[in-house]
């Protein structure tokens, strides 16, 4: 086959100065589009939207692009969290609408307010964000007849997860569906699924999976026990494995591709307590956070970092929320006794670590706003505006959003 014939064109790039030095630099086009190694270091160092429209320009730059080698390096060198889906109080029967915290410098549209990628006659919800994929599902529909979806809100692809199964015409209850996905390591994704098992015996659980590399649901291993008061919907993808947090008896984690089930070590309950008070659980940049609040002052609080070997948690912030009081007094509920675990109105929705670890800071949701709190220098501006919803409006310290209502938003260029 002849070589694709490429027109030799020149480009001329301007670069400014901050002392208004102008330098001229030409180049062969040609050279740069010849050389698969210097094109792709330029397009690894574009915005991911930019990219998506640079898929049009050529088949080759469409190939090159579209490559699952490119995308493992664009994850390597770009791990950013543009911002956070936050799921507002509404009273609309059909789509649940979302509020979009812009995280980035220079603020871009949020990819949606509510989700119509698909036409499902219940709505559609988001349940959980990993890396770049969301998963959804029918917003009020009845459990057999709801549909799941991976959809990828940078380049707009969706998928349909098959039906789960029913089986002799039983259908066995879901407690939690969440995603697996991984693009350093591979470019599919794994959907595990926790229901009760044939026998119908509160507490004994069974594990499914759909991979979109195989196909459809399977069961893995046998049934396992847990307690009753585990959060199978808010599984976490971190290490990977999916983890969920109990109130009280253990919490486990299930290897995703050992398909091994393991209790999770977790911080020791104070004495005074019978049950967790975990106000977030998350996943930042490859590490696993988790913070539990018990007073006397819920200003101060630790922010925990799960060891990788599993062997425990460690302290790895120390949050004072004093100054953001100061700041803003609407989040003190006056009418309440300073030691009372409502006292202070605030949640916190994400922990967002930086490259620089200076730069990690706290998402918080205070009355009518959203702030950023750095965790090294305990800094703090306000990032968004929130309208309260509802009956809300005539509470000034009511609060909309939990960890649980707030979902990653980072771009990517993978196929569902």
């Amino acid at each position: 086959m002849p070589p694709t014939k490429r027109t030799k064109r020149n480009l001329t790039i301007t670069i400014t100065s901050s002392s208004n030095y102008h330098y001229q630099a030409s180049a062969s086009v040609e050279t740069i589009i010849n050389n698969d190694d210097l094109l792709t270091e330029i397009l690894l160092r574009l915005p991911i939207k930019s990219l998506l429209k640079f898929k049009a320009v050529s088949k080759h730059w469409l190939s090159l692009i579209s490559n699952p080698i490119f995308s493992h390096r664009l994850r390597l060198v770009r791990i950013l969290i543009s911002g956070l889906f936050v799921r507002r109080f509404t009273l609309r029967v059909n789509n649940p609408e979302y509020d979009f915290i812009n995280l980035e410098s220079n603020p871009s549209r949020a990819p949606f307010k509510s989700l119509t990628f698909v036409n499902d006659s219940y709505g559609i919800k988001v349940l959980q964000s990993c890396n770049g994929l969301l998963l959804c599902s029918s917003s009020r529909a009845y459990q057999p007849r709801r549909n799941y979806y991976v959809y990828n809100p940078t380049n707009k692809q969706y998928t349909v997860l098959p039906r789960l199964h029913v089986d002799r015409g039983i259908f066995r209850s879901i407690f939690g569906v969440n995603l697996a996905f991984d693009p350093s390591k591979s470019a599919q994704y794994k959907v595990i699924c926790v229901r009760n098992c044939d026998s119908l015996r509160d507490g004994h659980y069974q594990i499914e999976i759909y991979s979109a590399k195989t196909g459809p649901w399977r069961l893995s291993g046998g049934s396992f026990t847990a307690p009753s008061v585990i959060n199978f919907r808010g599984g976490v993808f971190w290490n990977g494995a999916i983890h969920w947090v109990s109130t009280h008896g253990s919490s486990l984690y299930f290897d995703v591709d050992q398909e091994k089930l393991r209790e999770m070590p977790m911080p020791p309950i104070p004495d005074e307590w019978e049950e967790r008070r975990h106000q977030y659980f998350g996943e930042s940049r490859g590490h696993l956070h988790l913070i539990e609040i018990y007073g006397p002052c819920t200003a101060l609080f630790n922010v925990y970092e799960m060891k990788t070997d599993y062997s425990g948690w460690f302290v790895k912030y120390r949050a004072d929320l004093g100054g953001v009081t100061d700041v803003f007094p609407e989040m003190i509920r006056t009418y309440l006794d300073p030691e009372d675990l409502h006292y202070y109105g605030y949640s916190i929705l994400c922990v967002v670590r930086e490259e620089n670890d200076d730069d990690s800071y706290l998402v918080l949701h205070l009355p009518k706003k959203a702030v950023r709190y750095n965790l090294k220098d305990r800094t703090f501006k306000k990032l968004h505006d929130v309208a309260p919803a509802g009956n809300q409006a005539e509470d000034e310290s009511a609060l909309q959003f939990r960890w649980f209502d707030a979902f990653q938003y980072t771009e990517s260029l993978a196929c569902v």
